[in-house]
């Protein structure tokens, strides 16, 4: 069974939690890795969309928030999480007003809380994929189906 393996993207400053993350999740999902946000940016560019990004807060040059909320303007259907090691209440109220986050971790994050949160939003954003695909087919057929019955009626 050749299953494809959801693309995660995980963006943070500090080069062991990113091998930490990649070694941790590798063998369930693609991992992307960034340093910054800006890098982040620029990978997805290349890449193309996610089915989840993954960020620090606290990162010189872009918070974790503001990479996410133009994630969100960039990519809507991506999940977006932010993992931090501060838990400072107006961040965590900024992530889900502006950034529509779907999870908010803390470090150090526990592993086994860890891939179940990222299984569930790749499997959300699937199914959401899911929909839209089927969506679009819907109105393909109905305006197929409308040509055929204005062709038969003139």
């Amino acid at each position: 069974m050749n299953q494809k393996k959801g693309r995660v993207l995980y963006v943070d400053d500090e080069e062991i939690n990113l091998i930490n993350f990649r070694e941790t999740l590798c063998d369930d999902f693609e991992i992307f890795t960034a340093v910054s946000g800006q890098e982040a940016l620029l990978l997805l560019e290349r890449e193309g969309e996610m089915a989840l990004v993954v960020s620090d807060q606290r990162m010189p040059g872009m918070t974790g928030i503001d990479l996410l909320t133009e994630v969100r303007r960039l990519y809507p259907d991506t999940i977006r999480m932010i993992i931090s090691a501060y838990t400072e209440i107006h961040e965590l109220i900024e992530a889900i007003n502006k950034a529509e986050v779907y999870r908010y971790f803390v470090k150090p994050w526990k592993e086994d809380q860890l891939r179940l949160s990222i299984g569930n939003a790749v499997g959300t954003y699937a199914l959401g994929q899911e929909i839209k695909m089927f969506v679009e087919q819907g109105r393909k057929q109905m305006t197929e189906r409308l040509r055929s019955l204005r062709g038969d009626n003139q």
